[in-house]
């Protein structure tokens, strides 16, 4: 920054603080005037224009709400920050290119991967259409170290503003409309942080290809994007054809937003995992008195549009506790994961179609170890970089899930996060893949399966109602032929018709014994009705001793409803 052109810098903080018109008039009005602009002399701007800019300021300064970073100032100067470096809206060539490769992506990636597409549109971006969909999630990655900075800089600045020029203090009271020292305090803070983040989102938007860049899903919802400014740039001295690298970074893409989108857990652990690390960042007070006390609080750059500035690089405690290093390496390794897979399965989908196919899979895993977004742009601004440290392992363990399990296997470790190969699995992938090896929850979730079809097995099989039911006193009891149970009416009605289908048998023998030989009638039908109801009776004993019954005694004699059973019914002897 201390290189920059005055001018630029003053034109930047007032294109982000006033807007592009009045910005405008302002800057005609100063370069009407000799030496009325920064850096060419002694005059400073005219009494009105420093009127608006004042209270520009003090409406914008107000408007910083409750939270540690101005989101207002950040989103104004991002969206300044990519106009003044350039930033087009795609042309109806760009933007049909780009719709035509995510299609065509889409359609590559379906035969290699069982992760279904997304619900969304694609679309086609400018940096400043990334801008207003990423802010989002980026004041999400951004806001808990910001509070941990606001903290600290509000009690730094609080003291150092009490010894401040009177000058100085007259000025800001005068921006501010003579509110409190705690509440200006306060509201300087924030817009700070809202110029620095504001500049890091700008950044970002000038990098990115799409919304998932470096593994961390920047976007909400089921999307995919690209921008093809900035596809356009990184093929610049890349000997590879632009409709090639085009087509790479949409398959990409598409992949990763298929990933992000129907693992419902993925998006959300990375995310507040990296906000909870974030929070837990030490923040070092003596480097930031230092920083406020090397800030430039004098009045006449002020009034020059010199804004004050911090250098975020040097307040963050880079020594992490045990806990710290252990969350940082579990979420490197996870990132590491999403983007070896992403690698894995664009290289499937494309090796068939693109000529460059290798050399673009080379190019992309040194980018996202060396030059992953993430740490360009939220490095500096959240004191730690994340960097998918093991990406070629990861690549290489998804490949070798895809030989030993197919397709269908190897995406199903996405299920669940314990189903993922942990790092020492890295390391080691033949013990992962050895069958003697599955995972605790995966040999859970096989016994879960197996008892509840055991279970539906038991219940259909015929003749089983009773043995089933009398494992588990809570199912009801259906009584099966002849049964006599005990205890209520159906049970009694149920043992009476036992006796009745008895009778029936012992009928069944009368008849028989009636077309017997003479002198053996009347001694056969006897021994049939008798055989009959005394099988009926130890049938019925039997079952009742087994169901833990009292026996049918104890309701009371059962009526005899048996026909054919008493000696005025036995066929006279011939």
């Amino acid at each position: 920054m201390a290189d920059a052109n005055p001018n630029d810098e003053f034109e930047k903080m007032l294109r982000a603080v006033l807007g592009d018109e009045a910005a405008e008039q302002i800057l005609d009005s100063m370069r009407n005037n000799p030496g009325g602009m920064p850096g060419g002399g002694a005059a400073m701007p005219d009494p009105q224009s420093f009127q608006i800019v004042t209270n520009q300021i003090r409406s914008m300064l107000g408007s910083a709400g409750d939270g540690p970073v101005n989101w207002h100032v950040g989103e104004q100067v991002a969206r300044q920050t990519v106009i003044h470096n350039g930033s087009s809206t795609p042309s109806a060539l760009q933007g049909e290119s780009a719709r035509s490769a995510l299609d065509t992506a889409s359609l590559w990636l379906d035969p290699v991967i069982e992760i279904g597409p997304v619900s969304g549109p694609a679309q086609v971006w400018s940096r400043l259409d990334f801008v207003a969909h990423c802010l989002p999630t980026f004041k999400k990655l951004t806001e808990p170290v910001g509070e941990n900075i606001a903290r600290a800089f509000r009690e730094v600045m609080a003291e150092q503003l009490e010894h401040a020029p009177e000058e100085m203090r007259a000025i800001i009271e005068s921006m501010l409309g003579g509110q409190e020292t705690g509440s200006m305090t306060d509201q300087i803070v924030s817009s700070i942080l809202g110029v620095q983040y504001g500049g890091g989102l700008a950044q970002l938007a000038e990098i990115s290809f799409g919304t998932t860049d470096a593994g961390l899903p920047l976007v909400e919802g089921e999307t995919c994007a690209l921008v093809p400014e900035n596809i356009e740039a990184f093929g610049e001295g890349l000997d590879i054809e632009a409709s090639e690298l085009e087509l790479y970074i949409a398959v990409r893409e598409t992949a990763a937003a298929r990933l992000f989108s129907r693992v419902p857990w993925l998006r959300t652990r990375i995310l507040d995992n990296v906000a909870a690390f974030a929070s837990e960042i030490s923040i070092d007070t003596q480097a930031i008195e230092n920083s406020v006390r090397e800030m430039d609080l004098d009045p006449q750059h002020m009034m020059e549009g010199q804004v004050p500035e911090i250098d975020l690089t040097d307040v963050f405690a880079f020594e992490l506790n045990p806990e710290q290093e252990a969350s940082l390496a579990s979420l490197e390794h996870l990132i590491s994961l999403v983007v070896g897979w992403i690698a894995a399965v664009t290289a499937d989908a494309v090796a068939a179609h693109l000529p460059s196919a290798r050399k673009l899979t080379e190019i992309f895993v040194r980018r996202d170890a060396t030059e992953a977004p993430f740490n360009q742009a939220f490095g500096p601004l959240v004191g730690f970089e994340l960097a998918p440290r093991r990406v070629r392992e990861a690549t290489a363990f998804w490949r070798r899930a895809k030989a030993e399990r197919d397709i269908t296997g190897r995406d199903a470790l996405w299920n669940h996060p314990d189903l993922l190969p942990t790092p020492e699995d890295l390391d080691n992938p033949d013990a992962f893949f050895s069958e003697e090896t599955d995972s605790s929850l995966e040999q859970e979730l096989d016994a879960f399966l197996a008892e509840l079809l055991e279970g539906a097995d038991n219940d259909a099989a015929p003749g089983n109602a009773d043995s089933t039911s009398g494992s588990n006193p809570a199912i009801p009891h259906e009584p099966s032929w002849g049964e006599t149970v005990t205890g209520d009416a159906n049970a009694r009605a149920t043992a009476a018709g036992a006796g009745t289908d008895a009778g029936a048998g012992a009928d069944a023998g009368a008849d028989a014994g009636a077309n017997s030989a003479p002198g053996e009638a009347t001694g056969s039908a006897a021994d049939s009705a008798e055989d009959s109801s005394a099988s009926s009776a130890e049938d019925t004993a039997g079952r009742s001793s087994a169901e833990g019954a009292a026996g049918s005694s104890a309701e009371g004699p059962a009526t005899d409803t048996t026909a054919g059973s008493g000696p005025e019914n036995t066929p006279p002897a011939s």
